[in-house]
């Protein structure tokens, strides 16, 4: 731990409080907005907590060995019914564990906390243990969830936001528990970094906006967007806008990425009503057995109102049972006990696809 310390410090500046006056065993659920987040909450807790990851990093060869071997993490497969996950956290619970779970189950792209399921409030109850909510602010700017490569340097923080024994969470209905942590867990970057404008500096802070924003907000074409040091670039009608220090937009009609996001969501809506099909040149799709990666299709990919497709193969939207991302590029999803993932080719955004099917399953 002493050199994870050093690491956060040096390459983040990152300050941390504390745990303390912490149950026999609890339960942390934390906000989720950086790929160091396991780090960043670790350092706060004197002993080792068991994490839920997500399935894709048991595909990491060497690294995922290391891995198991430090942190023995609890495998949750993305865009499914999570029970084994359940399943499994509270058996190390019972065996006297601690455990710690991202309760939004994907990381922010947009700086605000994901929704989170009222299942996690159940699960809490379940388990029959206390619980410690923790939140990381600052941590958006310092590595966006659209960001392919690299870090900014400003402010970020993060520690416990409470702590409930176990007799209090007994003594709270399940409703005043996801309320709790609900409350405990929101964040809104952009809301705090309006109020309070710090500086995040670094190299090439605009990389990898197009992975968010897919749509451009002056000719409506989709895909045209593409990045290059502070700067995003609309390759049809030649569009230009920066990305500053302080997190804000010059050159498009909204201040912030949230403000640019809420108004793309709001247009993938209205296409998704008009029944618009939505498409890209190249992606594959595999699928996911034993942790092991078999191709199954490659070649153009689309969605409509009714299926999903890659080349030849089709997928009835309704039969898929959720969505998730992992990475910046890949989507993964469940059929009938099939366990799938597509990746589109780089150039190309997989966050349209996920928004696109939300809208459908909100309908």
């Amino acid at each position: 731990m002493p050199l994870v310390k050093g690491f956060l410090k040096i390459k983040f500046g990152y300050k941390w409080t504390k745990a303390r006056n912490l149950p026999e065993n609890y339960i942390v659920l934390s906000n989720h907005v950086t790929d160091y987040d396991p780090l960043l909450v670790a350092v706060s807790f004197p002993r080792q907590m068991y994490f839920v990851a997500s399935e894709h990093i048991t595909r990491w060869g060497l690294a995922y060995k290391l891995l198991k071997f430090v942190f023995q993490p609890i495998i949750r497969y993305k865009g499914t019914v999570a029970t084994a996950t359940v399943i499994e956290s509270l058996r190390r619970i019972r065996a006297g564990g601690s455990v710690a779970i991202f309760a939004e189950g994907v990381r922010t792209w947009d700086g605000v906390t994901c929704p989170i399921l009222p299942s996690t409030a159940k699960m809490v109850k379940t388990a029959g243990c206390g619980l410690v909510t923790y939140r990381i602010q600052g941590g958006h700017f310092v590595s966006p969830g659209w960001k392919d490569h690299g870090t900014a340097r400003g402010p970020i923080s993060g520690g416990p936001v409470r702590v409930y024994t176990k007799e209090e969470l007994k003594a709270m209905s399940v409703n005043e528990v996801y309320e709790a942590i609900c409350a405990d867990l929101y964040e809104d970057a952009y809301a705090r970094q309006l109020a309070d404008p710090k500086p995040y500096r670094g190299k090439d802070l605009a990389e990898g906006l197009e992975n968010l924003l897919f749509t451009c907000p002056a000719c409506g074409k989709r895909n045209t967007l593409s990045s290059a040091g502070d700067s995003v670039t609309c390759d049809e009608c030649g569009l230009s806008f920066t990305y500053d220090e302080y997190a804000m937009l010059h050159g498009v009609p909204f201040k912030t990425v949230k403000e640019f996001s809420d108004w793309q969501k709001q247009k993938v809506a209205e296409d998704v009503a008009a029944g618009e099909t939505y498409s890209v040149e190249f992606a594959t799709l595999s699928t996911i057995i034993n942790h092991e990666a078999t191709q199954v299709a490659a070649g153009v990919l689309s969605i409509d109102n009714e299926v999903l497709r890659c080349d030849d193969m089709e997928i009835p939207v309704a039969d898929i049972a959720d969505m998730g991302i992992h990475g910046r590029h890949a989507l993964v999803f469940s059929v009938k006990g099939t366990y799938y993932e597509l990746l589109p080719a780089h150039e190309f955004s997989i966050q349209q696809f996920l928004l696109y099917y939300n809208c459908l399953k909100n309908k």
